[in-house]
């Protein structure tokens, strides 16, 4: 997983449409040409968008059971610090600063994407009070 929401597009007439929430916002600050990098990933990209896509409906029900402004982002972020997914460092004022771990490709392998997935999706489940099957086949749904 990317420490960003990835922007997934889809072909359409030959041309590429938004096929991820993060990818509609990205869209709407276009303004002009954009220059984009197209890759195809090794990894299982269907676990990377199962993610996103979870972090992209559970989000929205944490804002509104909690009274919360939180974005797609703010929710890994907070997922990272929930699992430990860190290095604190000491600054020199002596304040300490956390340097998250990331959950790129080349950071984690699939069984530790898949344990973190899994973890992921049982705190959302306490959260939210969905059922860890229910949200799962939620996300699988909308992916």
């Amino acid at each position: 997983m990317a420490d960003r929401a990835p922007l997934y597009f889809e072909t359409h007439l030959g041309m590429l449409r938004p096929a991820n929430r993060a990818a509609e916002e990205a869209m709407r600050e276009i303004n002009g040409t954009v220059k984009a990098v197209l890759t195809g990933g090794k990894a299982n990209q269907r676990r990377r968008s199962l993610y996103w896509v979870l972090v992209s409906i559970v989000t929205p029900i944490l804002n509104d059971m909690h009274n919360m402004t939180l974005t797609d982002d703010d929710l890994h972020d907070i997922m990272r610090d929930k699992l430990g997914m860190f290095d604190e460092v000491r600054l020199p004022s002596g304040e300490v600063h956390r340097k998250r771990h990331s959950t790129s490709n080349r950071a984690m392998n699939e069984a530790d994407r898949a344990d973190y997935l899994n973890n992921c999706i049982s705190i959302w489940s306490k959260w939210t009070g969905i059922e860890p099957t229910t949200l799962t086949a939620e996300g699988q749904r909308a992916a």
